[in-house]
């Protein structure tokens, strides 16, 4: 059992550590991502080549009974066939790549955790001859929609139904349409003036890499529990990342604080999420946390978004207001974002928010549903707090 001073030493390390790792963890899943992509690229491509194929075929009739839900002729359960060979091509495609890493990312992740506590105290505890994947699949996602409370071959089974739907859904509202069987498959495939990134293959592969980043943090989320509880740490908190991109969920539960021998929930809380939880034996955190302060940059594409600061240039960090550096630990992004300017603030929340939150004095847990962890929409909060609607804006 770990002592005061070695578990806070513990706390110390893994706060310093989870930042830099949190960088590898976004670069190894770019790679699986790009490995779904050009599967996924080579699925739409044939299938769009199939339909080009087929469509022009139909006649009235077996668009009659196509649109009505009827595979009734040997064209038509082509065109049917073809639909679910591209459902389930995207399904395979993702499916391949996950597993081709999933265990062993998962594993590595467990291995790295129990490295950064063994380098703070000799008597760690060793990681057993554990399956880390097996754990993390068999324990639902914690978050809200769309993954919360499904298993992680819930979710692969999910995305094989809804690329089905979503080519079906395509396909059907084009012929209802009369478009042409080129702007159909223009639809599926994208159009080479925006890249293809414009049709449902975008969709598909934009569903795939939330997915895939989302459940290697579930994966992450899941190891890291086992060792603290191997660890023996009594609590674990949430620490959610002080930037810009932070969810307004994550932001208000920042610095919750959970019994590790309890039921409690755990990251990821949405897609994307990076939030982390760290062992804590005081209830408390620890050392510095880092941050970063930046408002979006327009890109040459005119889409202003958060620029990786690797990849913008001076001009482009002055205008950003770029800062980076370390709070105390028991700093929460609520005292965080208190501190920063009304730029950064007014683009966060969003103007009307920004007033509920400086003049009505909501506080940022105000703007989310704590149950789902969903945001509220200004016509939910504008019903929720009528009274103050009135006295901000008139209404």
């Amino acid at each position: 059992m770990a002592t005061e001073q070695e578990l806070q030493a513990v706390e110390l390390a893994i706060i310093a550590a989870l930042d830099i790792h949190s960088h590898y963890q976004h670069r190894a899943a770019s790679a699986v991502v790009n490995d779904i992509n050009k599967s996924l690229q080579k699925v739409g491509n044939s299938t769009a080549k199939e339909l080009l194929a087929i469509l022009d075929e139909l006649t009235d009739f077996e668009k009659s009974r196509f649109l009505s839900g009827n595979f009734t002729t040997a064209r038509l359960r082509e065109l049917r066939d073809i639909i679910d060979g591209y459902a389930s091509g995207a399904g395979n495609a993702l499916n391949d790549a996950w597993t081709a890493t999933a265990s062993s990312y998962a594993a590595y992740e467990a291995s790295y955790m129990a490295s950064v506590i063994s380098a703070v105290f000799e008597d760690a505890p060793e990681v057993p001859d554990t399956d880390f994947y097996q754990l993390a699949i068999s324990k639902p996602f914690s978050g809200g929609k769309p993954y919360g409370g499904k298993l992680m071959n819930e979710l692969l089974a999910d995305y094989t139904t809804d690329q089905r739907a979503l080519l079906l859904s395509t396909v059907r509202i084009g012929v209802s349409s009369g478009l042409t069987t080129s702007d159909i498959v223009k639809q599926v495939r994208g159009t080479s003036a925006l890249n293809f990134q414009d049709g449902i293959t975008q969709q598909a592969r934009n569903s795939a890499e939330m997915l895939v980043r989302t459940a290697r943090e579930h994966l992450s989320s899941q190891a890291y529990s086992n060792i603290y509880q191997m660890l023996g740490a009594p609590y674990v908190i949430d620490v959610a990342t002080l930037d810009g991109r932070t969810s307004k969920y994550c932001a208000s539960i920042d610095g919750s604080l959970h019994d590790a021998n309890q039921p409690h929930p755990e990251p990821p809380y949405h897609p994307h999420c990076r939030t982390k939880q760290i062992p804590s034996y005081d209830g408390e955190i620890e050392g510095n946390r880092p941050f970063v302060t930046a408002l979006k940059v327009k890109g040459r594409d005119g889409v202003s978004k958060f620029r990786s600061i690797g990849d913008m240039t001076k001009n482009q960090r002055e205008k950003a207001g770029l800062e980076v550096g370390q709070v105390p630990g028991s700093t929460t992004y609520s005292k965080w974002f208190s501190g920063q300017g009304t730029d950064f603030q007014r683009e966060w929340l969003g103007n009307t928010r920004y007033k509920l939150y400086t003049e009505g004095k909501y506080t940022l847990d105000r703007f989310v549903d704590p149950q789902s962890g969903r945001q509220y929409t200004i016509d939910e909060l504008r019903m929720r707090d009528a009274d103050t609607f009135r006295q901000i804006f008139g209404e």
